[in-house]
């Protein structure tokens, strides 16, 4: 390597830790970690008795496992798929009340395909403020997690996560994301390019799904008060017991939404059927731009001009397609 380039790579090292930390891929055999305040972290594997309050975690090429113990204190443990230097061991600090963990000593090194897998071992009842789960190549797995902030964010792996969040935050580039909300929620936000998106609440205030080449499934039991679900190339599954405000886009994919009850439906796709089953009372007023789709409902449709009206016709039903079947089930 000659001078120009040591002298770039040197420069973009120093740009990446103002910037706050980051990992870096060069294909399979260079590695790039840099992060501020180095000096401060310890080390390897580790017990911490001290109280913390907020979780970050960023990680690279392999796993994240959060597990639980009946005792005090958190444990930190690192396994790899070969033998590693002491600059590619994880390192630790406490950061006050923020418990920081980094894959590796922020440096260029020879990377190697290095896989490992991060365990963090928790006292069982432990509530965050906020926990940041961040990975490169990596999947994220999360039996249990109560924390008022949560925020999951993979490049290239999955998530599996059980949580009590009152706000959700998780994005993923390229992998699945499975998460269960044992409680209400007052805000997820989640989003995919390629990759497929199952969420299940008790109730939100504030929904919002998007993936760009995959599928989006939602399951709620209580209410939500704003819902919106966003595919560009995959199919739309939900199953509400109630929402008061819910919107639904697809550019080439199916919809299939189920309502216990409804305020305000929108349903906009461009290729794909939608298939709405609907509850006998109140009742709706459906205002429907189809050109050139199919409209077929079992339940008795009273057309009035371009509008439909079911029941009383209170809540609002707004539905486009450009080239779909609409199909209406009781």
């Amino acid at each position: 390597m000659n001078k120009s380039k040591l002298t770039t790579g040197a420069l973009l090292v120093v740009l990446l830790l103002l910037a706050g930390g980051c990992f870096l891929i060069f294909g399979d055999s260079l590695g790039l970690a840099a992060y501020a305040n180095a000096d401060k972290y310890t080390v390897g594997d580790a017990d911490i008795s001290s109280a913390v309050e907020n979780l970050e975690i960023d990680w690279i090429s392999g796993k994240v496992n959060i597990q639980y113990h009946a005792g005090s204190g958190i444990s930190l443990s690192e396994t790899a798929n070969r033998n590693v230097s002491e600059d590619e061991k994880f390192r630790w600090w406490l950061d006050g009340k923020t418990l920081r963990i980094q894959f590796a000593a922020p440096k260029l090194f020879s990377f190697n395909n290095l896989q490992k897998t991060l365990t963090v071992s928790l006292p069982e009842g432990i509530v965050f403020k906020s926990v940041n789960i961040e990975t490169t190549s990596g999947d994220i797995s999360v039996p249990a997690m109560t924390a008022d902030e949560l925020r999951f964010d993979t490049t290239s792996g999955d998530v599996n996560a059980v949580i009590t969040a009152k706000n959700l935050n998780a994005s993923s580039t390229s992998g699945d994301m499975e998460i269960l909300q044992d409680s209400d929620i007052r805000s997820a936000i989640l989003g995919s390019t390629s990759g497929n998106i199952t969420l299940s609440a008790v109730s939100a205030e504030n929904i919002d799904m998007k993936s760009t080449s995959g599928n989006l499934s939602l399951t709620l039991s209580g209410d939500v008060k704003k819902l919106h679900l966003d595919s560009t190339s995959g199919a739309i599954l939900a199953d509400l017991a109630s929402a008061d405000k819910a919107e639904f886009d697809s550019t080439s994919g199916n919809m299939n939404v189920t309502l216990q009850s409804f305020s305000d439906l929108d349903l906009d796709a461009t290729s794909g059927d939608i298939t709405l089953k609907l509850p006998k009372a109140p009742g709706f007023t459906l205002d429907l731009d189809s050109r050139p789709s199919h409209l077929n409902s079992a339940l008795a449709l009273e057309k009035n001009g371009s509008k439909y009206t079911y029941g009383d016709g209170s809540a609002c039903l707004r539905i486009e397609t450009t080239s779909g079947n609409i199909r209406i089930e009781e």
